[in-house]
């Protein structure tokens, strides 16, 4: 466990095994070991895994306004250059792909390959305004965040993965989490998600890309994701059937054989 202090921010990682490093991004209101299904075979593959608690997630300090996916990017670059990183694998899910691709293009000498899942380059327009309002709204009750889970876990893994005790430890887990969470911080964070937009930009990435979208995505539909990596030069979308929008954790046994081949093609460990 390391902290990295970034001006009044207080930013929680894990760094774990040996080799080239390979950055993991989770999304909104979740953790940096929800990742916790790659963590080992990643290891055991020969990588170095560095898992970030987001500002205003997990253990790292809350965030405050202003709070723009490109500040969360520029806590991330603080932290390579903490850890003396060279150039990293990174991948991110959800908030934390749309936080990968800004690095990609704000930074593309520090990502050497990039992996987006079930995410999207931009979060903008009316309907985004108001599910982002929302959010706050329920943020602001009692238990707020654990409300939230409680009300989007349907819609974030498949029914499979919900019925099973792996699926329930991994919410019991998510929602203790949670209860220590700021509730105002993750409205800071949500907020500033609202106006994102890097679909003139895409172009600007020069690494190795991979998609992945859950078939079952509710949030980011699998046509998102494969207008995305049709933006991107060279990139390849796959979409892994049955899943849903966390398919890292309802379909590990796809999504790492996904993930480890990309790496090995194109950031091998040795």
């Amino acid at each position: 466990m390391g902290f990295l202090q970034l001006g009044d921010r207080r930013l929680h990682y894990e760094d774990v095994g040996i080799g080239r490093p390979v950055l993991l991004l989770h999304g909104f209101t979740n953790y940096g070991l929800s990742w916790t299904p790659q963590l080992a075979a990643l290891v055991h593959s020969g990588y170095r895994v560095i898992l970030p608690d987001l500002r205003g997630h997990g253990i790292s300090s809350p965030a405050t306004p202003p709070c723009a996916v490109s500040d969360l990017g520029a806590d991330l670059i603080g932290l390579l250059n903490h850890l003396d990183a060279g150039p990293v694998a990174l991948c991110g899910l959800s908030l934390g792909g749309m936080i990968a691709l800004q690095i990609a293009v704000d930074q593309p000498d520090r990502v050497a390959a990039l992996v987006v899942a079930d995410s999207q380059p931009y979060f903008t327009g009316p309907d985004i305004t108001a599910m982002v309002e929302s959010w706050v709204e329920l943020f602001r009750q009692q238990d707020g965040p654990r409300k939230r889970l409680q009300a989007t876990w349907p819609a974030l893994v498949n029914e499979e993965f919900r019925a099973s005790a792996t699926g329930r430890a991994a919410y019991d887990v998510w929602a203790r989490i949670l209860a220590t969470v700021d509730a105002a911080s993750l409205c800071h964070v949500a907020r500033g998600m609202a106006g994102f937009d890097l679909r003139a930009r895409l172009s600007a990435v020069r690494a190795p890309a991979l998609v992945i979208a859950g078939e079952y995505d509710r949030l980011f539909s699998p046509n998102q994701s494969r207008e995305m990596a049709e933006r991107i030069a060279g990139a390849r979308c796959s979409v892994i059937a049955g899943a849903g929008h966390l398919s890292n954790l309802d379909s590990t046994d796809r999504f790492n054989p996904l993930l480890l081949d990309f790496l090995a093609a194109h950031f091998p460990s040795v």
